[in-house]
């Protein structure tokens, strides 16, 4: 499965992606600032796309392959909007196993997908 992550700062990013590659080795993550994405991000087709919650434009880019996006929201706590499978739920104080259940999930839908 392929997650795109464009959240920033740059550091937020490069936490995550460092996480979900300890837990899941099966996954390719790729890093982009949201200012900067190029043919390279196009290219790579996301599964997953996780971006800060006011740059919404970034997912018009791709059109239905992209399965799952994760939306978050800094403030105290950190604040996630999730849209997949046709639902959005909201998730206050979002953890990061529940980003890797979120992950997980969207893995499972695109295996289905390929069936």
């Amino acid at each position: 499965m392929r997650i795109l992550i464009t959240i920033t700062p740059r550091m937020y990013r490069e936490v995550l992606a460092l996480c979900i590659h300890r837990c899941r080795t099966d996954f390719e993550v790729l890093l982009a600032s949201p200012e900067s994405l190029d043919g390279e991000a196009e290219r790579f087709e996301p599964h997953v796309l996780v971006q800060d919650a006011d740059e919404v434009g970034v997912l018009l880019r791709w059109p239905g392959d992209v399965l799952c996006r994760i939306r978050l929201l800094k403030t105290e706590r950190i604040e996630a909007t999730v849209e997949l499978d046709g639902t959005t739920s909201e998730v206050s104080d979002v953890s990061l196993e529940e980003l890797l259940g979120v992950l997980e999930e969207a893995r499972r839908l695109s295996l289905v997908d390929a069936e």
